[in-house]
């Protein structure tokens, strides 16, 4: 029985992926589970694995090829299947995708004109291509073949420069430096967070942490831990649990609604190259302080690697700035979240003890921003209190 090959979503706010590349040709066998092309998004380079056993018969959406998410790019069935793609792909493409079915069809009977070859593109040129927000079909290749290599792809942005239309008002450029374009993750993350500011009103709590007996439960869990546990591992576990207490903070806004969200799934803010992700770490609220620990360097290696690597919505962020040296800040709400927690570093610092005495003590800031439309002050205030509660009793983390 024939199967469809879906184009993921790939996250948040997401309504297209382009196919870099398929690993699979038509007519080779796969299993379910192979690795049979890779999709680029706007947030992250990412595998699809193919569904069920069976041949690829079809590609769809060739290699540099842009098409919706949750569409088709590839048909997969059993040997020696025949496979009606008009009536099984149905109005699929016609209405998502613009291909004309007729198309493939022809093509299958070898009865439509020979179109042109894919672009041919090197790793470098590719990467740079995709930083840069750069068409490969419009760069002409001068590698081996007609390849395109970085170099093109330098050439073509200076070609695009110099064919601006000039206007009146001076470029910034011819006074400052030069211009470039925007990437497709820092268009996504511009888009959002203007988003974010300009629809939900923004109120923010901070407090200061005690955090010594969390550093001194660290370690000695470090000693035989495997894998080590870090600061930010610890940060997560409280604020899944503070999550499961009060619920109304892990919610979203939808329309006139409030949705309260079963499962505290965590996004971790991780700096790349070119700007921010958010991978997620599902049901944290489920998992264990060494699971957290164990899925969260996952999800990290991944996202570094420039793949992504779940589909999960997130519902609320952790933003760790602590081993950046940042004493404090104050962090934009991932929407649809209702909440994000931005995290400081740990200093020495002199405090005054229960008994009225000066001591020094390891304090780290957090800053919680939150959707006024969802959470209020007093809860806001609860729920931060709560994620200090854990962190200055650790021993909550590993019950």
């Amino acid at each position: 029985m024939a199967v469809k090959i879906i184009m993921p979503q790939g996250g948040q706010d997401i309504n297209e992926g382009t196919v870099v590349n398929w690993l699979k040709a038509e007519s080779e066998p796969v299993k379910k589970g192979d690795v049979v092309c890779v999709v680029e998004t706007e947030k992250a380079v990412f595998e699809v694995e193919t569904p069920a056993d069976g041949i690829l018969v079809k590609i769809i959406v060739p290699e540099g090829g842009v098409a919706p998410i949750f569409s088709t790019i590839g048909v997969i069935a059993e040997a020696g299947e025949i496979v009606d793609l008009e009536s099984f792909l149905g109005e699929e493409k016609k209405e998502e995708a613009g291909i004309d079915i007729s198309k493939i069809r022809n093509r299958m009977d070898g009865t439509e004109k020979k179109e042109t070859g894919r672009v041919k593109v090197s790793g470098r040129a590719r990467k740079l291509a995709t930083q840069r927000g750069v068409d490969l079909s419009a760069v002409t290749g001068t590698g081996p073949n007609g390849r395109v290599v970085e170099k093109d792809i330098l050439a073509y942005m200076e070609e695009q420069k110099t064919a601006r239309p000039q206007t009146s008002v001076p470029s910034i450029a011819a006074d400052r430096g030069r211009v470039v374009p925007m990437s497709k993750i820092r268009r996504v993350i511009a888009r959002r967070m203007q988003q974010s500011k300009q629809t939900i009103p923004h109120f923010y709590v901070t407090v200061s942490v005690i955090m010594d007996e969390a550093i001194k439960l660290r370690q000695t869990l470090n000693r035989v831990a495997e894998p080590k546990i870090s600061i930010n591992d610890m940060i997560v576990k409280a604020s899944a649990l503070a999550l499961e207490e009060f619920y109304r903070v892990n919610a979203a806004i939808e329309g006139d609604d409030i949705v309260y969200l079963a499962d505290a799934n965590i996004g971790i803010a991780v700096g790349v190259e070119d700007g921010l992700i958010v991978p997620v770490l599902p049901k944290a609220n489920t998992l264990s302080l060494k699971e957290i620990a164990q899925q969260s360097k996952e999800i990290i290696s991944l996202v570094q690697a420039g793949k992504q690597p779940n589909l999960e919505a997130g519902s609320f962020t952790v933003s760790n700035m602590g081993m950046l040296d940042v004493e404090n800040f104050v962090a934009i709400v991932n929407p649809p979240e209702s909440a994000i927690l931005a995290v400081g570093s740990t200093e020495k610092r002199v405090v005054v003890s229960g008994n009225n005495d000066l001591c020094i003590r390891d304090v780290m800031k957090m800053t919680l921003s939150v959707d006024h439309r969802v959470v209020d002050g007093v809860m806001a205030s609860k729920f931060i209190n709560k994620i200090k509660y854990h962190l200055q009793n650790p021993k909550t983390l590993v019950i």
